[in-house]
């Protein structure tokens, strides 16, 4: 009595060092060669029509009637045999004894098997096409070894060898076997897509960092793959991912805050705060600053130094959504902070009435500088007068806000700007943004 069954896979067989010795010296304890040096000249041509036979030493040829001391010590034989032949490998139908052990074990070329017929009928009127398989590789080569158990004996003997395959062979290099991915390997890919460096460019700089694409087994299909593959799995449940990532860490963290807000089982919006974070904000809390759609919130310390007191994610700019980011980073520390710097936001200005109703909104100078370029000509942007002149008027915090307006509108009257309309809002919201204005806060640094 026997029963079968069908293993399929790549052969990656880990061996103990003794047996890897006994490759060397196992060798053909029994039997004849199916051909010898003067016989047959080995070579990768076509021997008839559409027949190839790899390229490969005699020496190492397996044969009829060759006697190996374990099964995992041939299947090993065999794959470095097939792999100096140009060809993968797969483990396919074994039959065993009663007592499971191993009769015979088949290992066939990759290649080698039926396709499986799959009906299509165009006419359908379901709407479901199936895709068209451009990846198949099973052509039903009948290249195959089967291994025999010596009965009471770890030994296996060489049943049948047929070696010659109906496909060209490949190069070493192209072998599923030799392009196996490490772990390292696969972590690169993963770590590069995370600054978005697609798996092209990622296969490029794994080249530039080894040395040369030689000393790179992978070709960059495979990155392709690996990154086809890792998309696939997470598909739309990245969200939920990082909503477990940080909830396990509010579970084992010490003092560590996270909350999230869902609009129709779509995540919206996110904020997080660990222990840190919170040892900042109640040392250096008095003025933050916060930007979109990713909003870190910024204060300075005692060095004069930003650090993190928290941070959020929004899916969209509404005043809801920054009403309810500054509802979590109120319900993680407990406390406003005096002021807030933010851009020119209209949302942002409004959500901050709403929830820090005792704290003062100013906006940020920087971000207003950076707009001066684009609300004057080239030739007043490179006016070093008028940008030294400019920045000492609205960076002084020291000047009073009557003194402020007399000198603001001498300098739109000398450079001909009393029409600009940006500069008009400007200085109808100059109480937001002239340090002059409000030096009464402790700035901090800012």
């Amino acid at each position: 009595m026997s029963n079968s069954s069908v293993i399929d896979g790549d052969l990656y067989s880990s061996m103990c060092k003794s047996e890897e010795e006994d490759v060397e010296n196992s060798l053909f304890e029994a039997g004849e060669s199916s051909s010898s040096v003067d016989d047959v000249q080995y070579c990768g041509d076509i021997i008839g029509e559409y027949v190839y036979k790899p390229d490969v030493s005699v020496q190492l040829i397996p044969f009829k009637g060759l006697i190996i001391k374990s099964l995992k010590l041939a299947i090993k034989m065999y794959s470095e045999y097939a792999e100096i032949g140009g060809f993968d490998v797969r483990l396919s139908t074994q039959t065993m004894f009663d007592n499971k052990i191993i009769k015979k074990k088949h290992v066939i070329c990759n290649r080698g098997g039926k396709q499986k017929k799959k009906s299509c009928d165009t006419l359908g009127t379901s709407g479901v096409r199936r895709k068209r398989n451009s990846n198949l590789r099973v052509i039903r080569c009948q290249e195959k070894i089967i291994f025999e158990s010596l009965y009471g004996t770890p030994d296996y003997k060489v049943f049948q060898f047929d070696e010659l395959h109906n496909h060209p062979l490949e190069k070493r290099s192209d072998l599923k076997k030799v392009r196996q991915m490490s772990y390292s390997e696969k972590e690169f890919i993963v770590c590069a897509s995370t600054p978005k460096i697609g798996p092209t460019m990622a296969h490029k700089l794994r080249a530039s960092l080894r040395g040369g694409y030689e000393f790179v087994k992978p070709k960059v299909v495979d990155y392709k793959i690996l990154r086809r593959d890792i998309n696939r799995v997470i598909g739309y449940k990245d969200a939920q991912m990082i909503v477990n990532t940080m909830n396990d860490r509010r579970a084992h963290y010490p003092n560590y805050s996270f909350e999230f807000n869902c609009q129709d089982d779509v995540l919206d919006c996110m904020f997080w705060g660990d222990e840190m974070e919170k040892a900042y904000y109640a040392e250096f809390g008095d003025v933050i600053s916060y930007r979109m759609v990713f909003v870190p919130f910024i204060a300075i310390d005692h060095h004069k130094k930003s650090v993190t007191v928290g941070a959020g994610l929004l899916s969209n700019e509404s005043i809801e959504s920054y009403s309810w980011l500054l509802k979590a980073f109120l319900k993680t520390h407990g406390k406003e902070p005096t002021l807030v710097l933010t851009d020119q936001d209209a949302a942002i200005k409004q959500a901050i009435e709403n929830v820090f109703p005792n704290s003062k909104h100013r906006l940020c100078m920087w971000h207003i500088m950076k707009k001066l370029k684009n609300k004057i000509s080239d030739d007043l942007f490179t006016n070093t007068d008028f940008r030294k002149r400019f920045s000492k008027l609205v960076w002084d915090i020291n000047m009073k806000p009557d003194v402020f307006e007399v000198k603001w509108g001498l300098l739109m009257k000398e450079f001909n700007l009393e029409d600009t309309r940006w500069f008009k809002d400007m200085f109808t919201k100059r109480d937001s943004w002239i340090p002059g204005y409000f030096n009464d806060i402790a700035m901090c640094g800012l």
